[in-house]
């Protein structure tokens, strides 16, 4: 499902159909492949069949089912040196994100920062 591309591949996990849309058609023409998920027990799923090639966890905080704080969890315990970015539409105390809607350039560089990184610490994202 994924094609290999010299960046990698990213999830994208939001409940917003719109939201997925537009980062999975801006990120394949930025030449990153793209899996996304609706939720995150889907995002959990896609996760851990794409696991070798997912170079960067991009979640939505506030979701149905599995939110993106528990996804990064999860995801983290699998893979403690995997990039994560947040998206939020509100807001959310304590937790550095990305607000949508956001601009293509924004979302661009936010994921380069997370990924030009020379280490990434062990970390668990804040308590959901």
């Amino acid at each position: 499902m994924t094609r290999d591309t010299p960046h990698g591949t990213i999830l994208v996990v939001d409940d917003n159909l719109d939201i997925r849309a537009f980062a999975k058609r801006f990120l394949e023409t930025a030449g990153w492949a793209v899996v996304t998920a609706a939720d995150g027990a889907e995002g959990l799923r896609i996760y851990e069949e794409y696991q070798s090639n997912i170079v960067l966890l991009l979640t939505d905080v506030m979701m149905p089912n599995i939110n993106g704080l528990e996804l990064a969890n999860r995801v983290l315990g699998m893979d403690s040196q995997l990039p994560v970015l947040f998206m939020s539409g509100s807001g959310y105390p304590g937790l550095e994100c990305i607000a949508k809607p956001f601009r293509s350039v924004e979302l661009l560089d936010r994921i380069s920062r997370a990924l030009d990184a020379d280490a990434h610490p062990v970390r668990t994202a804040p308590a959901a």
